[in-house]
C-alpha cells in the first residue's frame, strides 16, 4: 500500500544510486504532475515532463514488490520517473488527488495475477524431472577433473613462491577459466578472489599474505571436500547440512524449493522482521548481492533473503524486496549452511503487516544478553575453511563509546568488541555513535569478521534497536 512507502524502502527499490539521484532531482524540480492515488492506496499515478511527456504508474498491491510502469525507454526497473513518483508521495501525500487507474492498467494487473496463478498451478502439477544417468555421470567425471586441476594450480602456486607476481597471476587467471567449464563455480570464485587479492595495490605484504593463506586454505579444502561429496562421504567433523552447503557453494547446485523441502530444509509459520538491507558489489562473483537481514521473532534466528544480480544484466533481474513491516510466511525453505542461513519462499507467498511497538519489543528481547555465546558460535563456524568468514548477530549492549582512538560496544558483563567498518567510505560506526547518543542500552545488529594480521574479531554495526526505535546504520 502507498501508506507503507518510505524513503528508505524506495531507496532499496532503486536499481542503482544514479537512478535515485535522478529521481530526487525530478521531485526537486517538480517535474511530476497530475499526481493521483487510488482510493484503496494500491496505485500511484502521474505524468512526468522530461525529454518527452511520460505516463508513469506504480502498482503497490504487493507492497513488498511494487510493479512500476512508464512509457519512457529506460531499461532500468524501476526507472527514475517511477522512483520519483514514489518519492513525491512520501514527501507529501496531500498533493496526490484520489484517482482510479485507467482500464488498461487494471487489465494488466489482472493478467499478471492470472499468470502467477497459472505458474503456481504448473509447479504443483509438474512431474518429477527424469534424471539422465549418463549425463549426470559425465558431469561428475568433469567435476573430478576440475578438482584435480584445482589441486595442481594450488600446488604450483604455493611451491613456486612469489605467487602474486603479475605474470603468475595472469597465468593463473587463464588456467582458472577451465574451472568454469568443469561445473565448479564456487572454486572459480575462490580463485578469482585470490587473483583480485594479488592485484590489489593498497595492501601491505603482511595483510596480503594473511588473506592469501586463508583463501589458499579454502581452495585446498574445496578440493578435499568436493571429492568427498562426489564420493558420498562425510568428514568426521562435518554435518550433513555443512556437506550440502558445499554442494551449493562449490559445485554450483541450484537448489529447487521442492528439493529443499524433500531434504527437510523447511520452516513453517514464520514471522520475520527485517533489521537491515544491503547492496554489495562482488567483483569475484561478478554480481551485485542484495541481502535482507531477517530476524525470526519467535526464535531469534537471523536469516538472509538474497538476490544475486549478474553485473551485466542487473537491470533485468527483479530486486530483492525490502520489508518495512513484519513478514509472515506459511512455509519457507532454509538453505543448508552455517550461521545466517539463506531463506527463500515462493514469490508472493509472504504477507507484510504494519509494524507495531510489540514487534520491536519482541525483536529487542531476542538479542543475546552477552557477547560470548555469539563469539563462540562464530569461532566454531570459522573452523570450517569453506564457511563464510563473517556472521551477523544481534547483541544487547550496555554501553557504546570510544576507547582511546577506537569505538567499542560492551555487554552487561563488561566484555567488549571493537566496532569497525570494513571498507573506506563506510560510515556505519559513525552512525552508531550518533545513535548511541539518542538510545539507551540498544541492541546492535553487527557483522562479525576477522581483521587479518591482528587476528581479532571485530563488529561492523548494521542496525541499532530498542523496544521503541529501529535505526538502520548503513544507509
Amino acid at each position: 500500500m502507498a501508506s507503507t512507502l518510505t524513503e528508505d524502502s524506495v531507496q532499496r527499490l532503486a536499481p542503482d544510486d544514479k537512478a535515485m539521484v535522478a529521481a530526487r532531482d525530478l521531485v526537486r524540480k517538480r517535474s511530476l504532475r497530475e499526481l493521483g492515488v487510488s482510493a484503496d492506496g494500491t496505485w500511484l499515478l502521474g505524468r512526468c515532463q522530461g525529454s518527452a511527456d511520460y505516463e508513469v504508474s506504480v502498482d503497490i498491491a504487493n507492497a513488498s514488490a511494487p510493479t512500476a510502469r512508464c512509457t519512457c525507454a529506460s531499461r532500468k526497473l524501476p526507472c527514475k520517473h517511477a522512483l520519483g513518483l514514489m518519492l513525491a508521495y512520501v514527501a507529501d501525500p496531500s498533493t496526490f488527488a484520489e484517482r482510479e487507474p485507467p482500464a488498461d492498467l487494471l487489465a494488466r494487473r489482472e493478467k499478471q495475477t492470472q499468470r502467477a496463478q497459472k505458474s503456481d498451478e504448473a509447479k504443483e502439477e509438474k512431474a518429477p524431472r527424469k534424471v539422465n544417468a549418463a549425463a549426470a555421470a559425465k558431469k561428475v567425471a568433469t567435476q573430478r577433473e576440475g578438482l584435480d586441476l584445482l589441486e595442481t594450480l594450488l600446488i604450483d602456486l604455493v611451491s613456486g613462491g612469489g605467487w602474486h607476481e603479475p605474470a603468475r597471476l595472469d597465468r593463473l587467471d587463464r588456467q582458472s577459466r577451465q574451472l568454469g567449464d568443469a561445473y565448479l563455480p564456487g572454486a572459480t570464485i575462490l580463485v578469482r578472489r585470490l587473483i583480485l587479492l594479488g592485484r590489489r595495490p593498497d595492501l601491505s605484504d603482511e595483510v596480503r599474505s594473511a588473506l592469501a593463506a586463508d583463501l589458499m586454505g579454502a581452495i585446498w579444502a574445496a578440493v578435499q571436500k568436493g571429492r568427498n561429496y562426489l564420493d558420498g562421504k562425510l568428514a568426521g567433523d562435518e554435518s550433513q547440512g555443512e556437506a550440502d552447503a558445499v554442494l551449493e557453494d562449490l559445485l554450483g547446485r541450484a537448489w529447487q524449493l521442492a528439493e529443499l523441502r524433500e531434504r527437510g530444509y523447511v520452516r513453517q509459520g514464520l514471522e520475520l522482521l527485517e533489521l537491515a538491507y544491503e547492496r554489495l558489489e562482488d567483483d569475484a562473483r561478478q554480481e551485485q548481492i542484495q541481502t535482507s537481514h531477517l530476524l525470526d521473532l519467535a526464535e531469534g534466528t537471523l536469516y538472509r533473503a538474497i538476490t544475486y544480480k549478474p553485473a551485466r544484466k542487473a537491470a533485468l533481474v527483479a530486486e530483492q524486496p525490502s520489508y518495512s513491516g513484519p513478514v509472515s510466511v506459511a512455509e519457507a525453505a532454509v538453505y543448508p549452511g552455517f550461521l545466517n542461513r539463506r531463506i527463500r519462499w515462493e514469490k508472493g507467498a509472504e504477507q507484510v503487516a504494519e509494524r507495531t511497538p510489540k514487534h520491536l519489543k519482541t525483536a529487542f528481547e531476542r538479542a543475546a544478553p552477552g557477547f560470548e555465546t555469539a563469539l563462540a558460535a562464530f569461532r566454531q563456524q570459522l573452523r570450517n575453511p569453506l564457511a563464510p568468514r563473517e556472521a551477523t548477530v544481534l547483541l544487547r549492549c550496555r554501553t557504546i563509546g570510544r576507547v582511546g582512538d577506537r569505538v567499542a560496544i560492551e555487554d552487561g558483563s563488561g566484555a567488549r568488541i571493537e566496532a569497525r567498518d570494513r571498507a573506506p567510505g563506510e560510515h556505519n560506526v559513525a552512525n552508531l555513535l550518533r545513535a548511541a547518543g539518542m538510545l539507551a542500552a540498544p541492541a546492535v545488529l553487527a557483522r562479525l569478521h576477522v581483521v587479518p594480521v591482528e587476528n581479532a574479531i571485530v563488529a561492523q554495526p548494521l542496525a541499532a534497536l530498542t523496544p521503541e526505535v529501529h535505526l538502520r546504520l548503513g544507509l
